[in-house]
């Protein structure tokens, strides 16, 4: 379901999208119930889909669920490897020395007053 409602919103972006100028073709001009009736016929047509090629269902969830294991387990890794990082109790890397000048001037009693 995550894969129908992820490609209907991609679908509405595109379809708000300007067309290319440089084509020189008139885009088809398309109302609102047309797309609407093509919508909802598609939307029936999908859920239908099962229906008609259950090995290809039952295939593509197998794989789904591989798909979703590997994100968990990429997921995990990446929490494994940022929660084992140091923790950084001071941020100020500068010893006292550092931060002392080099120069200091001339002596009190070495200028010419």
């Amino acid at each position: 379901m995550f894969l129908i409602r992820a490609a209907f919103w991609l679908s509405l972006v595109v379809l708000l999208l300007p067309g290319d100028p440089q084509t020189g073709e008139q885009a088809p001009r398309v109302n609102a119930i047309e797309a609407l009736v093509a919508a909802r016929t598609a939307v029936a047509d999908l859920s239908a889909f099962c229906d008609r090629n259950p090995d290809v269902c039952a295939t593509g969830g197998t794989a789904f669920q591989v798909f979703a294991q590997k994100v968990r387990y990429g997921a995990h890794m990446l929490y494994d490897y940022f929660d084992r990082a140091p923790a950084r109790e001071d941020s100020d890397t500068l010893k006292g020395n550092d931060v002392e000048p080099s120069w200091r001037g001339l002596a009190k009693d070495d200028r010419s007053a």
